[in-house]
């Protein structure tokens, strides 16, 4: 009988989906779809999402009908808490009954700690994720902990989110003779295909607001950055001292000590922001002489992939 790995990534503004050969670690199957983040979209969309992307995996595997899925992996972002486990955990068994897909091992967790636990190889380190969202865990060895990620109405600070928040209010600071001029206003306005500050107001209240659009106008701010804007920098700057607050929590909780000890970091906010980058990494060294920052070089799927083998291997 043929083993195979089934990996979903769940997050705020995309789903992942990789089927794998369990022993070659080969990806014979991958597709991807929009968020599936029930705190975003609700319980309903989320089960319906993810029906629709198992039902394509159980498509694929009627292929082989001497196989089985010996370890399915739901890394899903909103796993905040013993109830949102719950909740996810109903969501994800709901999808399941929608299909006939039998899965020997299920693992569903947090997308973030799961990919702490793929990216370190089950290592000591930690995981700093500046995406839609903004997130850090931290592993010794024995225990996780984990700092942030507490949605875009409270926290997710130095996030893609939170960015373009920061965009958006500089638009309409400069607009209202609150803020200096910047170029910002010129991207936003045309990403919307809008002509002026109510139009914004407006789309920001529009059914069809999302917010993965908002946070897409994250990518504005390192664009104006290259010319030398001074909102945009102050923003990025901004940015990097929230996320060193983030790195330096979660590392508190673990206790750590100043030893050898990699941190990796991963998300479009930090990786596509040089100036974030740079002051981020300027910063944790000061305070942390010993650490090893490390970008994260490949999407996260690859290291849920990884991740998930760990977790066949010691079946």
């Amino acid at each position: 009988m043929k083993d195979w790995l089934l990996i979903i990534d769940g997050g705020a503004t995309k789903t992942a989906c990789a089927v794998v050969h369990a022993e070659s670690g080969d990806i014979h199957y991958s597709t991807t779809m929009q968020g599936s983040n029930y705190q975003a979209i609700g319980v309903e969309s989320a089960t319906a999402r993810l029906q629709g992307l198992l039902a394509n995996v159980q498509t694929f595997l009627q292929k082989y009908p001497h196989s089985q899925i010996a370890v399915a992996t739901f890394a899903l972002a909103g796993i905040d808490s013993p109830k949102d486990h719950a909740t996810v955990t109903a969501i994800v068994q709901n999808a399941l009954k929608a299909t006939q897909l039998q899965i020997k091992t299920l693992i569903i967790e947090n997308d973030a700690e799961a990919t702490l636990l793929g990216v370190t190889a089950g290592q000591a380190g930690a995981l700093l994720i500046a995406g839609t969202g903004a997130i850090a865990y931290a592993y010794d060895g024995q225990r996780i902990v984990r700092a942030g990620g507490w949605g875009h109405r409270a926290g997710d600070e130095g996030s893609g989110y939170w960015l373009g928040q920061e965009v958006v209010r500089a638009v309409f600071k400069m607009e209202d003779g609150r803020g200096e001029p910047t170029i910002l206003k010129e991207a936003v306005y045309h990403f919307l295909n809008i002509q002026d500050v109510t139009e914004l107001a407006e789309w920001l209240f529009h059914p069809s607001y999302t917010n993965a659009q908002l946070a897409k106008m994250s990518s504005f701010v390192a664009k104006a950055v290259e010319q030398e804007d001074a909102c945009a920098m102050q923003i990025s700057l901004q940015a990097a001292y929230e996320l060193v607050l983030l790195a330096s929590a979660v590392l508190k909780k673990m206790g750590y000590q100043n030893g050898p000890f990699t941190l990796y970091c991963n998300g479009g906010a930090i990786k596509h922001n040089p100036l974030i980058l740079k002051t981020f990494t300027e910063e944790i060294t000061l305070l942390y002489p010993q650490i090893d920052i490390k970008l994260c070089q490949h999407q996260p799927i690859t290291y849920l992939i990884e991740r998930t083998k760990r977790a066949y291997d010691y079946l």
